[in-house]
């Protein structure tokens, strides 16, 4: 067998621990650690981990044990891996976030990994694999590990693995139900861990290696360095590293002494529940932290990851997160680039029933009049929606609610701008997500004319409006979409003259808009019609005709045979 590059630190957990920490503890170098609990004998230990029961003879040699058969609690056995009869084994997938890759292919949950396997997550991904012993192994965004051990004992089942780390880092649970490891060890270029049921994390880069323990202990040793020592700068060989602390080696293979983790920051506590993939995390500073590391995980282990990140502020806006009950975890990094112990909230996230589809008005959209007309897409199951309109984007001031039983909803609106947002309802009246605000402005209609005819030409005018300050466009046509225009003049007063057209139907509109500019058609006020009489004329020339006024309010004059209603 192999002889792996030992973790001396584990000798020295072995050697301080009493009979609660006895079993299985894990390996140093070629050797398996067993702290004897009462009972035990030579010839039993060897019938459940060896190859054969005549194995004592070699645990008492080895061991240097008087009486096979009066062993003392707490004390260290080492019984070696190369007569310990294994089995190949296997790792399941049971989370994946992202396009986590093995042996270049896609991983999904479910899925047996083993030995040799080589595993690549992205930068917005997380894979945590389960062993046969319920260890888990939490593998970051921009990581790349290799398995090189995946073995079982095969008379007792406890867990023979390697894991070299290649970039990235790694966080396990290791023997979470209290039965021990037979090996288990995280590698990376500079730094060796091996341990005991325990709960610690792994990074490496090109700066060198970090290990973080925040339960049970872990032995930490230097790999060899991958450049020269300097004189005078003597490599630290191993350290034992105790839940609360960590240590780091450098990328000259120098072993750090253990330093105390940074604490648990305090939480601002998010909302009970969080309607949306997203939600606005905050806290307060900790002395010492010159960053801070955020995750949100689907479970309060932390095994799961929905989504991680590193912020030098306060706050981070987790994103894309899963519906259920989720678990936000904040962690302070020191100046060594230590991560500290995590302070950890529930959070559930609601996304259903979905937020609708928003149809009008659309982005940056332009409404003319007194009503707002609201259109969304129906969503399936929804019961019912409820329609915000607000002053500013983020809806901080006076929100207008308006409930609707339909996906469609007209409100009266003063000239300003606004957003809208939209969200649907279920049939126990529980509110899903709200969709994204959409910004729209509100300008007052266009001014309504009213004509006089001299039965000469057309004087058309309109209320003037307080600080205008643009003009006016008018358009007159002969058909009432105004496809084809007889009349498009811009105007800086209230009112026009026009020639007097060939007897008939017209049209005419009015917008506000500035020279040159060509306003949108809910811009313009609404069609007038306009009927154009034939006059008889005095010898003068002077126009002989009836009085003439308007209908529906349009306005009118006297002196022609002109007529102005609303279309």
């Amino acid at each position: 067998m192999r002889k792996w590059i030992g973790t001396a630190a584990l000798a020295w957990l072995a050697g301080v621990a009493g009979p609660a920490q006895a079993g299985p503890a894990g390996a140093e170098g070629a050797d398996f650690l067993y702290l004897v609990e009462p009972g035990d004998t030579l010839i039993g230990l060897a019938e459940r981990y060896m190859a054969s029961a005549d194995g004592w003879r070699t645990l008492q040699r080895l061991n240097g044990v008087a009486d096979p058969y009066r062993l003392v609690p707490g004390s260290r056995l080492r019984i070696p891996l190369s007569q310990i009869p294994e089995q190949a084994a296997s790792a399941r997938v049971v989370y994946v976030n992202g396009e986590v890759r093995a042996n270049g292919r896609p991983v999904q949950v479910g899925m047996s990994l083993d030995e040799s396997a080589r595993i690549e997550t992205p930068a917005a991904g997380s894979v945590t694999l389960e062993l046969p012993d319920r260890s888990r192994i939490t593998l970051p965004p921009n990581t790349t590990v290799a398995v090189r051990r995946l073995r079982t004992f095969a008379r007792s089942g406890l867990t023979d693995t390697v894991i070299r780390i290649e970039q990235g880092g790694a966080d396990t649970r290791v023997a979470p139900e209290g039965s021990g490891v037979g090996r288990f060890e995280l590698h990376t270029p500079m730094m060796v861990t091996g341990v005991r049921g325990t709960s610690y994390r792994v990074a490496a880069d090109a700066a060198g290696s970090r290990s973080e323990v925040l339960a049970g202990r872990v032995g930490v040793s230097a790999a060899r360095p991958a450049r020269p020592v300097p004189a005078g700068h003597a490599m630290s060989a191993a350290a034992q590293v105790s839940a609360g602390y960590g240590v780091g080696v450098s990328d000259r293979g120098r072993l750090s002494q253990p330093v105390a983790l940074l604490p648990a920051p305090v939480l601002l506590p998010p909302a009970d529940t969080v309607l949306g993939p997203a939600f606005d995390a905050a806290w307060q500073p900790v002395s010492g932290a010159s960053a801070y590391h955020v995750k949100v995980a689907r479970d309060a282990a932390l095994t799961e990851v929905a989504w991680s990140g590193t912020t030098t502020d306060t706050r981070a806006r987790p994103e894309g997160l899963p519906e259920g009950t989720l678990y936000l975890a904040v962690s302070a990094v020191d100046a060594n680039r230590l991560t500290g112990l995590a302070a950890q909230a529930p959070v559930a996230v609601r996304l259903n029933p979905p937020a609708p589809f928003t149809l009008q008005p659309a982005a940056d959209a332009v409404r003319y009049g007194e009503t707002v007309a609201f259109a969304w897409a129906a969503v399936p199951g929804a019961a019912s929606y409820e329609l915000a309109v607000a002053g500013d984007a983020g809806f901080a001031g006076a929100v207008a609610l308006h409930p609707a039983a339909e996906p469609a909803s007209a409100q009266p609106q003063a000239p300003g701008q606004y957003w809208w947002r939209v969200r649907s309802v279920d049939a126990a009246g529980r509110p899903g997500p709200w969709s994204a605000p959409v910004a729209y402005r509100v300008e007052p209609p266009g001014p309504v004319p009213s004509m006089q005819d001299d039965g000469k030409t057309l004087q058309v005018g309109w209320p003037a409006d307080r600080g205008a300050g643009t003009g006016y466009r008018v358009q007159l046509s002969a058909d009432a979409g105004f496809a084809t225009l007889l009349v498009d003049q811009h105007t800086e007063t209230n009112a026009i003259e026009l020639p007097r057209p060939a007897p008939g139907v017209y049209y005419v509109r009015v917008a506000r808009a500035a020279p040159g500019a060509v306003p949108d058609t809910g811009a313009f006020s609404a069609p007038q019609r306009i009927e154009i009489f034939t006059y008889l004329m005095d010898g003068n020339g002077a126009a002989i005709g009836a009085g003439v006024g308007t209908d529906g309010g349009a306005g009118g004059g006297t002196g022609g045979g002109g007529r102005i209603r609303l279309h």
